[in-house]
Order: C-alpha cells, then sequence, then structure tokens
C-alpha cells in the first residue's frame, strides 16, 4: 500500500523532530538486573521427566514456591513456544536456581529500565526514571547518555555521573530457548515451536510498588515540567504482604501519588503498562482502581484477554489472542468507556489503537505508530536499537493486513500493519520499546 509505506517513511523525521521539542518523560517504577540463561534441555531433562505441563495458561503456576512450580512453567513455555513470567516467593527455590544456573549474563531488565532506555537512544531533552534500589550494578547496565536522569541525594543526577554500594537486590532470570530444541518429558519428546524465553523473578525488595523518597516528592514538585509518565512494575506485586497490607492498598497509594501529580500539572499523562500480571487480585486492583483515573494503557493479546475476562466483557479471550480484530475491538471499547483515553494493543504483524480524538491529535498518533513499528523491528531484527539503522527497516513488508481507519461512538481506530522480522534475534522487550515510543511520541 503506497499510502502506507508513505507514512512509515514520513515517521522518521516526524519523530525525530517531535522528540527533541518534548519536555521531561518520566517513568517508574520497575528497573532491576536481568540474568540471561542460554537453556540447555540436557542440563535439566532428568529433572523434568516427571513434570505435569500445563494444559493451557490458565493451568501455569501463578507463583513459583516450588522447584515444580519452576519446571512447570518453564515445560508449559518450552513446549508451546510462548513468553511466560512467574514471580519466585521461596527464599529457598531463589537459592536453588541461583546454585544452579548462576546470575547468567547481566542485562538491563525491568519495564522502566527497558522503556527509558529505549527513549534515551533518541533526542528527548530529559528522561527521568525511578531506581530502586539504587546499585552500582544496576546503574552500570544503564546506556551512558546525556538524557538519561534519576533522583539522588535529593536532587536530579546524570546516572552516569553517579557512584553508589554494590550488590544485586533482584535478579530477574530470562531463560531463553530456541525453535527446534528438544526436550523428553514423561516419556515423550516435545520440539520448541518458536524461539522464545521463560522468566522467573525473584524482586522481594520492590514488590510492594513503593514510590520511595526522594524521587516522589521531587516529581511532584517537578511536575510542570514533566508531559509524560509510564507506569509499570504491576507484574512484581503481591496480593498481600507479611507487613499486613493489600495490593488494594498499595494501589490506592499509587492513585494518590497520581493525582497529586496531576493536581500540580493538569496536563500531565499518565500510561499504565500492564506487562505479564499473573495474579488475579493484582490485576483486578490494577483494572478497577488504576484504570479510571489513567490516560492510556498498553496491551498484548495475553493481556488483553485476562483484562476482558477479569471485567466479564462481552468478548471471547481465545479469540482476542489469535488476534481477532473485532473481538480486540469490543475490549478496546469497553475500557474506553471507563475513562482510558487512550489504549495501544500489539501482537505479531499489527497494532491497534483506540482513542479519545479530544486528547489525542489523530495525524501524531498515526506517526508515533508508524515509528514505534519501525524501531521495534529493527531491534527484533539486530537485537539492540540502532537509530542509523531504522530506515533500513522500510524495505521490509509488511504483514498481510490491511491499513484501516475508523471510528465508534466517541473512539477513533487505526489499525496500523507492522514489519515483520522472519528471524528475530531478540524478543525480550520489544513491548515496551512500542508502547513507550507510542505514548511519548504521540
Amino acid at each position: 500500500m503506497d499510502d502506507l509505506n508513505v507514512l512509515y517513511k514520513h515517521s522518521i523525521d516526524w519523530a525525530l523532530d517531535k522528540a527533541q521539542n518534548s519536555a521531561t518523560i518520566a517513568l517508574g517504577f520497575h528497573s532491576v538486573v536481568d540474568g540471561m540463561v542460554r537453556f540447555e534441555p540436557n542440563g535439566v531433562e532428568y529433572e523434568m521427566s516427571s513434570i505435569d505441563i500445563p494444559k493451557d495458561l490458565n493451568s501455569t503456576p501463578t507463583s513459583i514456591k516450588t522447584k515444580e512450580d519452576f519446571f512447570r512453567g518453564l515445560a508449559f513455555s518450552f513446549v508451546n513456544g510462548k513468553a511466560l513470567q512467574i514471580m519466585i516467593d521461596s527464599k529457598e527455590v531463589y537459592n536453588w536456581i541461583m546454585k544452579k544456573f548462576g546470575s547468567g549474563k547481566p542485562q538491563l531488565g525491568g519495564t522502566s529500565a527497558n522503556m527509558a532506555k529505549t527513549l534515551s537512544q533518541f533526542p528527548f531533552p530529559k528522561i527521568l526514571v525511578y531506581v530502586y534500589p539504587l546499585t552500582q550494578e544496576l546503574i552500570d547496565l544503564f546506556p551512558n547518555s546525556d538524557n538519561l536522569f534519576t533522583i539522588h541525594e535529593n536532587e536530579i543526577k546524570h546516572l552516569k555521573d553517579i557512584e553508589a554500594e554494590k550488590g544485586i537486590k533482584a535478579i530477574h532470570w530470562i531463560f531463553e530457548f530456541f525453535q527446534g530444541q528438544k526436550i523428553k518429558i514423561k516419556g515423550k519428546e516435545y520440539t520448541c515451536p518458536r524461539s522464545n524465553r521463560f522468566i522467573a523473578s525473584w524482586n522481594p525488595v520492590n514488590s510492594r510498588l513503593e514510590i520511595k523518597e526522594p524521587f516522589r516528592s521531587y516529581v511532584i514538585n517537578h511536575a510542570e515540567e514533566i508531559s509524560r509518565f509510564l507506569v509499570s512494575g504491576f507484574h512484581i506485586m503481591r496480593e498481600n504482604y507479611p507487613n499486613g497490607e493489600s495490593v488494594r492498598e498499595r494501589m490506592k497509594d499509587l492513585k494518590k501519588f497520581m493525582e497529586d501529580m496531576r493536581r500540580e500539572n493538569p496536563r500531565l499523562f499518565f500510561h499504565l503498562e500492564f506487562a505479564s500480571i499473573r495474579r488475579d487480585g493484582v490485576r483486578k486492583s490494577v483494572e478497577r482502581i488504576l484504570f479510571p483515573i489513567s490516560d492510556s494503557l498498553g496491551t498484548n493479546e495475553v493481556e488483553l484477554s485476562w483484562i476482558a475476562q477479569d471485567l466479564s466483557l462481552k468478548a471471547n479471550p481465545v479469540q482476542i489472542q489469535k488476534g481477532d480484530v473485532n473481538e480486540i475491538t469490543k475490549v478496546l471499547l469497553s475500557l474506553r468507556e471507563m475513562g482510558l483515553k487512550r489504549v495501544h494493543f500489539h501482537t505479531l504483524g499489527f497494532y491497534l489503537l483506540g482513542f479519545d480524538e479530544d486528547f489525542y491529535d489523530v495525524g501524531e498518533e498515526k506517526n508515533a505508530l508508524a515509528f514505534a513499528a519501525l524501531a521495534a523491528a529493527q531491534r527484533a531484527r539486530d537485537g539492540h536499537l540502532n537509530t542509523e539503522r531504522i530506515k533500513e527497516i522500510l524495505r521490509i513488508p509488511t504483514s498481510n493486513l490491511d491499513y484501516r481507519e475508523w471510528k465508534s461512538d466517541k473512539t477513533h481506530f487505526i489499525l496500523l500493519p507492522t514489519k515483520v522480522i522472519k528471524n528475530q534475534k531478540i524478543s525480550v522487550g520489544l513491548g515496551d520499546t512500542i508502547s513507550s515510543l507510542g505514548f511519548a511520541l504521540g
């Protein structure tokens, strides 16, 4: 489609100009060390030989309390070629994983950190990211970018200029597996159908999603300088905490923070990145407490199917996971009715955006989506983001869907066919690239 090619080409210069003229972009509350481990079936085949493979996603463990929970999650992810993240609730299991697999190859992780890293590659003047606990091992994983800041000792500082205490306080193991690998479970051999990853996360220091000082006071006092705030990290939360708090109490504190920020700057837009929230109580708290006061939501096909079920919406979760545009549209309309002004759905082959034209410009949303698609495709192809190579992605065909725009009630929809990379070098963090650029530039 010629018009689609024109949109993609035009979006590059447009995005660079828009970024350069943006106000501060803030991000919280999830930055962590990822331990990358190449999964070798031979190393665990004996331990996994008697594991019951969950029949579907809803049958996977909601948290890891035993070795069996760990292996069941890994088996489901490997056999189905599906990404899956589960939190580790047992220190004993954490110690066992560390002993068996080590800490892996360290890499910057966490939704906020990945988004900040993406945005810092572009000419946004100031990216302000929440990093807690602030350790040297974590700081050293961030890029050495002049526009990347955090709050340290009651003032804003370049991340590269901070010296902090040493020690890994949290780690998310990412077990990468690859198409064609084989494993035998209960006498049957399984072949991995698609390269992907299984994530086992140990993060007790951040599981309350507490907004620590001095970051909290600083951003409230400087809210007028911030145009966009991306909020994430819900997937590491618990339903109940050892100190007696519930996730609802923690979510109400986050709601108060957002209300305090907006009181200081009514033009500030908040985006929620849903991510893979396995615990029902956590998901429902986000949906019921934060959706009505937020501006924007980012979600993929699995996450949107959970939302549809949680909120008893009239849509088929199975068809949502298969990418059925009509079923996805139903859910996006329902979420708009709840108060969300913008919902960005992304899956392999297309994005579907539903938004309120009174708050978002149609032309800017088109360009932001197109540029996010190019950046994500370049990162998937090369394994890392390289702004000089984004133009090369223009030559890659889009999926076989047609570009569409339409209106339903007060919602404007854009369906954007995306560039499809056949042999991706990475899959981790692509959703973060898509959502952060789409929101920050839109």
